[in-house]
């Protein structure tokens, strides 16, 4: 059936290629698929995930088909759900209805508030697809006139399922829009509501000019407050007011004048909601990063520039953690001397790396959250490790759930140890350790090398602590949000350049990591044909099985690691055989598209002799040509078969030689199996 993927109408592609009478056949869908590239808004992923098309996009003739075999319009099934998926929820709609006081002080009641944010929510809606043409097209199925007779018959359809109470009639509904557009919210609250007996202004004026003087950023004292207020009173002839009094209105207005005096960052740190939050029920659903300096001290030795040595033992090491607080797993981690944006991406390919070593395969993380620090350099690597990048507001602190998680580490393991440097400078100097101690055993501290070992122990601690529990439920994930990573694009932003170019050998790109020369190599014709070209190689250090080539003009290749086969029959293993039909099938490919071209040549040249009889016996033409002078078709016909027949001999051979290893092997296994002197001996 049609479905809805991201605002876009779409059918699957099994609805066009299965079954008896398919629409399309799956080589024509996979050509026209190809060659109509955006036709295809979500890849396939076996029977759980088929692949979706665009149904605007497809061809004429195919939608057609579709209508008549399945009977069904996609874009009538869709109308409804293509404008409800456009409606969200209006926070601050219901922040408003929720705190909105009647004239009598009363707050309205909450069927009314869900009724009236119900209606900020289709409001807001209609009021975005009547200034948006693209929209407007996806709200109402492609149609761009009469948009508020047909934006009633919408809200009409989904009425009972949001429980609006907004007009259906296009004209009434137009002038709601319209004064929404002007006044906002209160449009929404019938006027019978909005009788208002104010309090006398006097009165309003008095608390006014108090609460302003709360605000001020002086963070002015109730002497000081009372001192000036009273001036006021004395010209305006109001009562004064003591300090006391100042003290109560203080109390009272705390909420309402505290971002003023504190600055609003502390207001929602402080004072303000709260979100309470559950954590993801599955592994990849979400994931956090922040930076740590480990509470653990270790000595470094200087040399300056005289040549004098020095050697300090405040030193900290800096741990970039990405954390699944799914089992308060840390998927990721790095350790530098200070945080920087290499670091951090350090942390990310380290956390990617290692989904593949616990799940076979890479994933991304359906959202992430990060800090804005170094965001700009690395929003192009959150955009591609995660389906969603959500960071944190500046100066967000309660956004940060993963600074509990350094404290229960630092707790747990880092204040066992010997060169533990406290906890962080706010606690009370009974839970710090003993500095007069510290000071005595500073000689004992590990150096950087054994501080990176202590800290890569306690990450290593804490992954074998909830390993098997988040391997089970990452089996238990639906399918649908397992999302592979792209292991090119993956590369090409978090991977390592080898510092030198390499060219394509017969061997393929022999390229040296850390001291050790791999092989790598594709089985795509292209990468053989730029043989000339100098590849610059990126790779990641924790995995080296497969490597990206780029070149200077665009050229991407993803390489892998090739494969070693034995030089002795006797040590030849399953899957030997598979592997090198593998690279015969493709060397056979190779060979077969050169002759193509080769004929392809042959002809053209042959026919650009017969059009300009000019060159006839020319030397050229005895080269080009044939070297006789001759060029009838049959001849010509003749000397190109005999190129295929040799291709054909000779793949015959390779193929009888592999035949040949393959009796072999089963012959020696044979032999290895049944000892045939126990049955002559009989």
């Amino acid at each position: 059936m049609p479905e809805l993927f991201n605002s876009i109408v779409c059918v699957s592609k099994p609805e066009l290629t299965d079954g008896e009478s398919p629409i399309i056949n799956n080589d024509a869908c996979a050509f026209y698929i190809k060659t109509h590239k955006h036709v295809r808004v979500r890849k396939g992923g076996g029977n759980e995930r088929p692949a979706l098309l665009s149904w605007d996009l497809l061809r004429a003739d195919l939608k057609k088909k579709y209508i008549e075999k399945y009977k069904v319009d996609p874009k009538e099934i869709a109308k409804p759900f293509t404008f409800i998926s456009q409606i969200a929820t209006d926070y601050k709609a219901v922040e408003f209805f929720a705190t909105f006081k009647l004239p009598d002080g009363r707050n309205f009641k909450p069927e009314k508030q869900q009724e009236y944010v119900a209606n900020a929510n289709v409001l807001n809606t209609l009021l975005h697809i009547s200034n948006n043409r693209k929209a407007l097209r996806k709200a109402l199925g492609g149609k761009t006139t009469g948009i508020y007779k047909e934006l009633a018959e919408r809200i009409a359809e989904v009425k009972a399922e949001l429980a609006h109470t907004l007009p259906l009639n296009p004209i009434r509904l137009k002038e709601k829009v319209k004064k929404y557009a002007e006044i906002g919210y209160l449009s929404i609250i019938p006027d019978k509501y909005m009788n208002n007996n104010a309090a006398k202004v006097v009165e309003t004026e008095q608390q006014a000019a108090l609460r302003q003087l709360f605000r001020k950023h002086n963070n002015l004292d109730n002497a000081q407050i009372q001192m000036l207020y009273n001036i006021i009173a004395e010209n305006l002839q109001w009562d004064k007011i003591t300090a006391a009094t100042i003290a109560n209105y203080r109390t009272k207005w705390e909420m309402e004048t505290y971002s003023g005096r504190k600055g609003e960052n502390s207001f929602d740190n402080t004072k303000a909601m709260l979100v309470k939050r559950s954590a993801p029920s599955y592994p990849l659903y979400y994931w956090t990063s922040d930076g740590w300096d480990a509470e653990l001290l270790y000595q470094k030795t200087e040399i300056d520039k005289n040549g004098n040595s020095k050697t300090t033992y405040h030193n900290r090491m800096t741990v970039v953690v990405v954390l699944d607080p799914c089992v308060k797993y840390p998927i990721g981690y790095s350790i530098g001397t200070h945080e920087t944006p290499e670091l951090i991406k350090e942390a990310f390919r380290n956390a990617v790396t290692h989904t593949k070593e616990l799940f076979g395969d890479y994933y991304k993380v359906l959202q992430l959250q990060t800090d804005n620090y170094g965001k700009k350099a690395l929003q192009s690597i959150y955009d591609v490790l995660s389906e969603k990048y959500t960071p944190a507001r500046v100066h967000n602190a309660k956004a940060k759930v993963i600074e509990p998680y350094f404290n229960h580490i630092n707790k747990k393991y880092c204040q066992l140890m010997p060169n533990w440097s406290g906890f962080g400078i706010t606690s009370g100097s009974e839970k710090q350790p003993n500095t007069e101690y510290l000071n005595k055993i500073r000689h004992s501290f590990p150096d950087e090398f054994g501080v990176r070992h202590q800290i890569t122990q306690i990450i290593e601690a804490e992954r074998l602590l909830n390993k098997e529990k988040y391997i089970a439920l990452f089996k238990e994930m639906p399918i649908e949000d397992k999302k592979p990573i792209d292991i090119a694009d993956f590369l090409y932003l978090c991977g390592e350049k080898t510092g030198y170019t390499n060219q394509l050998s017969a061997s393929g790109l022999v390229v040296t990591i850390d001291g050790k020369k791999h092989d790598y190599d594709c089985f795509d014709i292209q990468f053989r044909q730029l043989a000339h070209i100098d590849w610059t190689v990126k790779y990641n250090p924790e995995d080296t099985s497969q490597v990206l080539a780029m070149s200077e003009d665009g050229h991407r290749f993803l390489l892998q690691d090739k494969y070693v086969q034995p030089m002795a029959l006797r040590e030849r293993k399953e899957g030997d055989g598979a592997e090198l039909a593998k690279i015969n099938q493709f060397n056979k490919a190779i060979k077969a598209e050169i002759t193509e071209g080769m004929a392809e040549d042959y002809r053209t040249v042959e026919q650009l002799f017969i059009n300009n009889p000019k060159l006839e016996g020319t030397l050229s033409k005895m080269v080009l040509v044939d070297s006789n002078g001759q060029h009838k078709d049959n001849k010509s016909a003749a000397r190109l078969n005999g190129a295929r027949k040799q291709l054909a001999k000779q793949n015959r051979k390779e193929e009888v030689q592999v035949q040949r290893n393959w009796s072999q092997e089963q012959e020696a296994y044979l032999k290895e199996k049944v000892d045939i002197s126990n049955y002559i001996n009989q």
